[in-house]
């Protein structure tokens, strides 16, 4: 069995995301949740629901330049065009990246497993240079993983290539030359429209290796304000239904966690 893991992504972003995410971790059906601890929710009702769940899944946070809940951020495209014309205020990053972790902790009661980033901001030129020095120097007793999102199956083209040039092939040189470790390949990238998520399930199960990390984004209802809420609950449905446990089967393969590798129950 070829071991692998799911992460699911935006913890803490709404409750219909909090309740699919809880509910597939009650199933046994991921094995790492990402998690904003910029959410106004964190502290009081998402990190403690959280706590039960951490001899099961990696717990991680969810590196956050981009999502204001409600206050004005920067768009995603202002993050990429001022990190590749290398115009990012660093310091301001790193204070950003401090506070996180230290709302995470605060809430969740432990360092993370593992730093992601979201709309993975955290391998832009610059930003990952800094997250690399402040993993340095806040874990160095604390061995954690970060996400590299460098494509499982390197003949698979669009955004995954569009991920690997902007960034993720990079850290993941950087990952390795500070002995930080990551997941060995990853998938999970479409354009979140796909009313048969199942069919491109099977196109990254096809390319499992052992360590690859899968990102999902469920939710049990659509909220406002999300521009992919629709397809969480698409993704939802499936992570609950037998298909998905069958077809792991039939790959070969078992849900694991990166920093404790050990089989899960379907």
């Amino acid at each position: 069995m070829t071991p692998i893991a799911l992460c699911s992504d935006d913890y803490a972003q709404n409750p219909g995301i909090d309740a699919g995410i809880l509910a597939l971790l009650a199933a046994g059906r991921l094995t790492a949740v990402s998690c904003f601890s910029t959410s106004p929710h964190w502290q009081s009702v998402s990190a403690p629901a959280l706590r039960p769940y951490r001899e099961q899944a990696d717990i991680g946070l969810h590196f956050n330049l981009t999502e204001g809940f409600g206050a004005a951020t920067p768009s995603l495209n202002a993050v990429i065009l001022r990190s590749l014309l290398r115009r990012m205020n660093l310091q301001t990053v790193e204070q950003q990246l401090e506070r996180q972790l230290d709302a995470f902790e605060e809430g969740y009661g432990q360092a993370p497993d593992f730093i992601d980033g979201h709309q993975h901001v955290h391998q832009f030129p610059g930003v990952r240079q800094i997250v690399l020095k402040v993993i340095k120097r806040r874990y160095a007793d604390h061995p954690l993983w970060v996400r590299n999102t460098m494509p499982a199956n390197p003949a698979w083209g669009g955004k995954p290539q569009i991920l690997k040039y902007l960034g993720g092939q990079a850290l993941a040189k950087e990952l390795t030359a500070a002995r930080i470790a990551s997941n060995a390949g990853f998938a999970g990238v479409y354009g979140f429209d796909q009313e048969d998520y199942a069919a491109c399930f099977k196109v990254w199960l096809d390319a499992a290796q052992p360590g690859m990390l899968i990102m999902c984004h469920p939710a049990t209802e659509p909220y406002p304000h999300d521009e992919i809420a629709q397809q969480r609950v698409v993704e939802y449905r499936f992570f609950q239904s037998e298909q998905f446990a069958q077809m792991l089967a039939a790959a070969q393969v078992k849900l694991s966690r990166l920093s404790h590798p050990v089989s899960n129950p379907i």
